[in-house]
């Protein structure tokens, strides 16, 4: 395939690593970030339900076990976006092809919308300039979106790429197929984004039952003093309090479940 002017000024450009979009590595900084704040979550749990600073030591392993779903939350924050703008990549390829691009040169206008949608740091930019620079290593786009495709861990790329194969190698419409492809894409998204108005409502109320516990825990404890003292140092105390965290961890998490509604 031969490269054009401009694609060669992407192709050179400095390019990420690949990205795999099922794992996520956290920054020092994030990492840092999310032990403050579960430490002084887990310090305010210590204080509200066994007024004890061991107590505080002994939570705090539950935060690092907790950077695992915070790690798989963030994983699918971030394959969503890049489900959001591959759409409107492949909205635009299907425009260039009416306009009558071929499909390589379809993909390298679809470049600038993208810029100019999410900018030169988007998920999409970055995926598109790492394509072009295979491109310009001969490598055939097929392949390339087939790589994008396996480390993504999206169904509707993967399903792309694979169809998008088929019909290179065969000779089928692909403009049709394309145009079809955004349009499925997108019907799936509209319907994400009509759950995912219905929901929000539910999420806030999720978000304020989980602290209400705690608000009334510290107000009998600042309203009443000694209200809790049988509960705090001492075995049997110790026990009903920890039976109550676990009960409200499972609250938790099946209410995350319930919400948690894929398309």
């Amino acid at each position: 395939m031969k490269i054009t002017g401009k694609q060669k000024i992407i192709a050179r450009g400095r390019l990420p690593p690949e990205t795999d979009y099922t794992s996520y590595i956290f920054t020092r900084y994030e990492i840092m970030l999310y032990l403050l704040c579960g430490g002084a979550f887990m310090a305010m749990v210590s204080w509200l339900f066994y007024d004890s600073a061991i107590a505080w030591v002994l939570l705090m392993p539950l935060v690092i076990l907790s950077l695992k779903d915070k790690g798989a939350s963030s994983c699918v924050k971030r394959r969503r976006k890049l489900e959001i703008e591959f759409r409107e990549v492949i909205l635009s390829v299907s425009s260039n092809l009416q306009a009558g691009y071929s499909v390589e040169n379809a993909f390298q206008e679809s470049y600038r919308d993208i810029v100019l949608l999410y900018g030169k740091e988007s998920v999409m930019a970055k995926e598109l300039r790492l394509i072009f620079r295979k491109l310009s290593n001969n490598e055939q786009l097929e392949s390339a979106l087939a790589n994008l495709a396996d480390r993504s861990g999206v169904q509707d790329i993967r399903d792309f790429a694979d169809i998008f194969q088929i019909a290179k190698r065969g000779g089928g419409d692909m403009r049709g197929i394309i145009a079809n492809t955004a349009e499925i894409i997108g019907d799936k998204q509209e319907i994400r984004r009509e759950i995912e108005t219905v929901v929000s409502e539910k999420r806030l109320e999720q978000q304020i039952m989980r602290y209400i516990p705690f608000f009334i825990i510290f107000y009998i404890s600042l309203t009443t003093k000694g209200y809790f003292e049988s509960l705090y140092h001492n075995l049997f105390g110790w026990i009903l309090m920890t039976g109550s965290l676990a009960v409200y961890a499972a609250a938790c998490r099946i209410s995350d479940r319930v919400l948690d509604i894929e398309v």
